[in-house]
């Protein structure tokens, strides 16, 4: 799949790496979901071909799309495959082996890996992404009133849920198994706008677009942001991941990926309106661009290696003091498996011209 030429005209083709700090923003060709790179040693040499995790409609998932449309993968000299799990569950084609990599939201995965899915985070991608949300006339004002409510989530250990938890849990809600003060229902996140207006539930926490999408379309109001409402709009909610294996077995591969995905975020963060087009094109999300790049433009794309370890730490504090974690998990010992530093990894990227800078 080539990449569009409006990118291509915007990210100059440029000469040769910079020895230094910087290195050139390369449009590159890209392989998007027909397959791998072009590289024939890989990273040093290695010919491990790294499948990449991703799936349709995933509007927050913009670097690591951008990492694949825009060529930042190969550029990392890393053989590469697209595999769409679909619907399935992220976690579980990362245990079965299915994909080596991806990106996903810090909440859900906290307590599979306190399960032990061999998983580990390597950095922080942005932040924002998920609304709770109630209908403008629920009487309904703050996190607070939703005791002796009902509230939709798509899943029980969804990030969605583990985020209206944590606010729950700080406004003073009782959300312990034994005398919940909040019942949570599962739906279909397409679905979750409806069952709100039919009165099914009082309230869905649910991640964009479609939180977005459902309160233009109904005027609803939103309770939290984790856009906008502290302390969650300056925490990172995605985070980039690689399989354990991968960690040990190819790390060089793994910091590879991690720098691609950076460098994807900061393209991003340069370039709202061209990323949305880009993601509509090469088909991993549908709607207008115009109407997703605002959705995009809410989120602060900041891309971070200690904002992703940041964002962890806190999930399993907040979540071993809710009691949603095992009373015998150590926090410290289970973010120590969890997150994985890799040698030269920048902390981050920025873009200056035609040029990625590394933050460190």
């Amino acid at each position: 799949m080539k990449i569009n030429k409006f990118i291509a005209a915007i990210l100059a083709a440029g000469a040769a790496l910079s020895a230094s700090a910087c290195s050139e923003v390369n449009s590159g060709n890209s392989n998007g979901a027909s397959g791998g790179s072009t590289n024939n040693g890989g990273v040093n040499g290695d010919t491990y071909v790294l499948k990449v995790g991703e799936t349709q409609g995933a509007l927050c998932h913009a670097p690591l799309q951008a990492a694949m449309e825009l060529g930042f993968l190969d550029d990392e000299g890393i053989n590469w495959e697209r595999v769409d799990f679909g619907g399935g569950d992220i976690q579980a084609a990362l245990g079965a082996g299915t994909i080596d990599c991806g990106f996903g939201l810090v909440g859900k995965f906290v307590q599979p890996i306190e399960n032990g899915l061999n998983m580990v985070i390597t950095s922080g991608m942005h932040t924002g992404c998920t609304k709770i949300l109630v209908k403008a006339d629920s009487g309904i004002n703050s996190i607070e009133d939703l005791k002796g409510k009902t509230i939709g989530v798509s899943s029980l250990a969804g990030s969605e849920a583990v985020t209206a938890k944590r606010a729950l849990y700080a406004a003073g809600v009782d959300i312990s198994a034994a005398s919940s003060d909040v019942t949570f229902a599962v739906y279909n996140t397409t679905d979750q706008p409806i069952a709100l207006m039919n009165g099914a539930v009082d309230a869905i926490a649910t991640p964009d677009p479609v939180g977005t999408n459902a309160q233009n379309e109904y005027g609803l109001k939103v309770l939290l942001d984790t856009a906008a409402t502290e302390p969650y709009a300056s925490e990172y909610c995605c985070v980039s991941f690689v399989s354990s294996e991968l960690a040990e077995n190819h790390p060089d591969i793994a910091a590879a990926f991690t720098r691609a995905v950076l460098k994807g975020s900061a393209w991003v963060a340069a370039n709202i309106d061209e990323a949305a087009k880009m993601q509509v094109d090469g088909e991993y999300v549908s709607g207008d661009p115009a109407e997703n790049a605002k959705i995009l433009g809410t989120y602060n794309f900041v891309p971070s290696v200690k904002g992703g370890y940041d964002a962890l730490t806190n999930v399993c504090t907040d979540l071993k003091a809710i009691g949603v974690l095992k009373e015998t998990t150590d926090v410290d010992a289970l973010v120590g498996r969890s997150f994985k530093y890799f040698d030269g990894v920048p902390d981050g990227y920025t873009i200056d011209g035609d040029k990625f800078v590394e933050v460190n």
